[in-house]
């Protein structure tokens, strides 16, 4: 794997990393959640199918009986409420919390309302502020990054992995929302919008701090 090789060349020729490295093993594993997350959806869409057809060959006339014992989250106890509401508009990423105490479930995932309110796919990456790296930081080198990308070629300039920890990402299509719940443990984290550009997603906007207890 290239991270792979990446890492292995800085431990034996004793190099600086290459600035974009991390950028693109971050893209990379955004581009792998996306594809494992599709091949779910179609796993369980075949199921439900197969379900639907053993139905009928049964004569079982209950398939909103049956729809509705589907799970509403592979993630999320049910019933669990958000814990906050991320939205973007395309001028800005904000959040509403509406919790009074952030707390994980039981398996630690911490669920969010994200709004996706643009004409365009958007894409909300959750990350884990690191013990010394402050939210104004983290806020201020995503509005860097931002304007780094406008600038033709240019690779952007995220944190380093000793400053943060990336959790996941989850691409949300134009006009809608849904529930995201990212693995969250004690600390403080952020959630990072993306928008498209030139063919992938470039930080936009930051919404936080998130402080899970």
């Amino acid at each position: 794997m290239p991270e792979v090789q990446e890492v292995f060349r800085m431990a034996t020729q004793k190099v600086r990393p290459d600035p974009g490295a991390l950028e693109r093993q971050q893209r990379q594993q955004r581009r792998s959640t996306i594809r494992r997350k599709v091949g779910a959806y179609g796993l369980v869409a075949a199921f439900v199918g197969a379900i639907a057809v053993v139905a009928v060959r049964a004569g079982v006339d209950s398939g909103e009986q049956v729809a509705g014992n589907q799970p509403s989250s592979p993630t999320t106890a049910p019933g669990a409420q958000p814990v906050g509401i991320v939205t973007f508009d395309g001028s800005t990423c904000s959040m509403e919390i509406t919790a009074d105490r952030i707390e994980p479930e039981p398996l630690g995932f911490v669920p969010f309302r994200v709004v996706n309110a643009t004409e365009k796919r958007v894409m909300f990456d959750s990350w884990r502020l690191l013990e010394g790296y402050t939210f104004r930081a983290f806020e201020a080198t995503i509005e860097r990054d931002r304007r780094l990308a406008e600038k033709p070629g240019n690779q952007g300039a995220f944190p380093s992995e000793r400053e943060v920890l990336y959790l996941g990402s989850d691409v949300i299509p134009a006009n809608s929302s849904d529930i995201i719940a990212p693995r969250m443990t004690p600390g403080q984290h952020a959630i990072v919008c993306l928008h498209p550009f030139e063919g992938d997603f470039r930080p936009f906007g930051i919404a936080g701090p998130i402080i899970v207890r």
